[in-house]
């Protein structure tokens, strides 16, 4: 396994090897492109299997992401994520389907695949503060939210280097709806946190929002995924116009 947590050329071409648009792979190469190897909390490995490089790997302080092939080798993948002590690990359904976890979360990873689409209302790129509140409205057991100042800090790094968008519609010069990029590259986008206050929901307005960026992101010639957890998300996004493209799983305290 090579540590990709040095900043150089060499690095650059491990990582980089891998020409793909794949959702989990975006995870890992949009973390890379945020933080590099300069931070203790993240860290980068690729995997080597008779001369080609065959996985890759992210960590972002204890919770792991995956992007494995047919030729990965998962026994090594499963020593090296218990000799890291994993707290958490998401990868493609079937490639660690015996990892041994507290719990495991499974759900569909979507692309959109709908029309070029312009919204009929007015969105707008919102404060990070009052989207950090709006999020803490539509907080649930299954749509968790950190804390302020490591929102803060995450959002507003990755924001300045343009790896993070926020967009939001307002009644009233509130905000009642948004969403944002947890991912991007050059060539792939993940949505996420897509959340409308509670009193103005059955509008249509996150629809509204995903849609809209998820067509200019197709526009620019970039993929635009979500990752969906729930029946009911899932639902949401394909009345919205994606199409389930793949399925993960994340572990929970693997090995423990």
């Amino acid at each position: 396994m090579y540590n990709c947590s040095r900043q150089s050329r060499e690095t650059d071409l491990e990582l980089y090897s891998f020409h793909t648009n794949d959702p989990f792979y975006t995870r890992i190469l949009s973390l890379y492109e945020s933080y590099g190897g300069g931070y203790d909390f993240v860290g980068f490995w690729v995997q080597e299997t008779e001369g080609e490089y065959t996985a890759a790997i992210s960590r972002f302080e204890d919770k792991f992401s995956l992007y494995l092939t047919d030729a990965s080798d998962p026994e090594e993948i499963s020593a090296f994520l218990r000799f890291q002590g994993a707290g958490a690990v998401m990868a493609a359904c079937g490639f660690l389907s015996d990892l041994p976890a507290d719990r495991v979360i499974k759900g569909q990873v979507l692309r959109y695949i709908g029309e070029q689409y312009n919204s009929c209302i007015e969105l707008y790129s919102p404060e990070i503060k009052p989207f950090y509140e709006l999020l803490q409205r539509c907080a649930s057991d299954i749509f968790l939210v950190p804390e302020y100042m490591t929102f803060l800090s995450d959002v507003t790094h990755r924001r300045n280097l343009g790896k993070c968008t926020l967009l939001g519609t307002d009644i009233d010069g509130t905000l009642v709806s948004g969403l944002m990029t947890v991912s991007e590259t050059s060539s792939a986008v993940i949505l996420g946190a897509v959340a409308t206050h509670p009193d103005f929901r059955r509008r249509g307005l996150s629809r509204e929002l995903v849609r809209t960026l998820a067509s200019q992101l197709n526009a620019q010639g970039r993929e635009a995924y979500v990752f969906s957890a729930s029946e009911a998300n899932t639902r949401f996004y394909q009345n919205s116009g994606f199409a389930v493209c793949a399925e993960f799983a994340e572990y929970i305290k693997p090995f423990q």
